[in-house]
């Protein structure tokens, strides 16, 4: 069974973090540069607003190869996402459609056939306490700290770390709407000191385990001052690396997470200590 814990804990944590996160609070490391100070402004507006909806998609090379696409909505730090993960490392998360809700740290999800971890009689999703399930399972958090910033994981929050090599390339639309793209790097040291105090410590341990605590990234914002589109590529573990392309809109939209209920839940900790 926990030859399982990492790919899904990967696949958990990748999608939820394409949906952002908590806003971060700028400190005296607010950038100098026009452009550095937009994409951060952005990144502070578009989290004050809450709630919204996301597309995205993964492009991975490395042993796990492949395409992940993903649509869904957030609401502060709870969401609910639905995966296309059949392309992924050759068909090893099974075929279909995923589906993915959480709430802080705490995941549901429930997997396609042939995902490899099937789920007992009665029960539809597995629960995921990843706090709880690496207090108890001795899990190395470091790693899954890694493995969860793959993307720009609390991708907003990523946007208090832009450095003042951020420039304007141009003016596009993003789903029909106006918007100004800007180019340049993140870094994560930045992130850490500009995150509020309960996520500092582990931006911290982010830019220490990454091969490279410098992000190129893309981003576009709108005329009302929201992101409206990510795109960056970051190196993984093992030669690995991946493309990750995400679009945000309906900025500030009523959004209704129901977390599944216990009588459908089996708690994955729990399987993984009788196994």
């Amino acid at each position: 069974m926990r030859r399982f814990l990492l790919p899904l804990a990967f696949l958990l944590v990748l999608a939820a973090s394409a949906c952002g996160g908590n806003g971060s609070t700028g400190t005296d490391g607010t950038p100098s540069s026009a452009a550095a100070q937009a994409v951060s402004n952005a990144g502070q507006k578009s989290s004050d607003a809450g709630s919204a909806r996301v597309s995205f998609t993964a492009d991975f090379t490395g042993s796990a190869s492949g395409t992940m696409t993903g649509e869904g909505e957030f609401s502060n730090r709870e969401g609910h996402l639905t995966l296309q993960m059949s392309d992924l490392g050759g068909g090893a998360f099974g075929s279909g459609q995923a589906e993915l809700v959480f709430s802080d740290l705490v995941y549901y999800m429930k997997l396609p056939e042939g995902a490899g971890l099937p789920v007992p009689p009665g029960k539809e999703w597995f629960k995921i306490d990843l706090k709880q399930l690496g207090q108890t399972q001795g899990l190395n958090l470091e790693q899954l700290t890694q493995l969860s910033q793959s993307d720009p994981s609390q991708a907003l929050d990523f946007l208090q770390g832009a450095s003042d090599d951020f420039h304007e390339v141009g003016t596009e639309e993003v789903r029909g709407e106006p918007t100004t793209h800007y180019a340049g790097t993140i870094d994560l040291n930045m992130v850490a000191e500009n995150a509020p105090a309960d996520l500092a410590e582990q931006y911290k341990k982010l830019a220490e385990l990454v091969p490279s605590s410098s992000v190129p990234m893309d981003v576009w914002i709108g005329d009302e001052g929201y992101v409206h589109r990510l795109r960056f590529e970051q190196k993984l573990a093992a030669g690995s690396s991946m493309t990750m392309e995400e679009e945000l809109y309906d900025w500030g939209t009523d959004i209704n997470v129901t977390v599944p209920s216990e009588d459908q839940v089996v708690d994955l900790t729990q399987l993984l200590g009788q196994s």
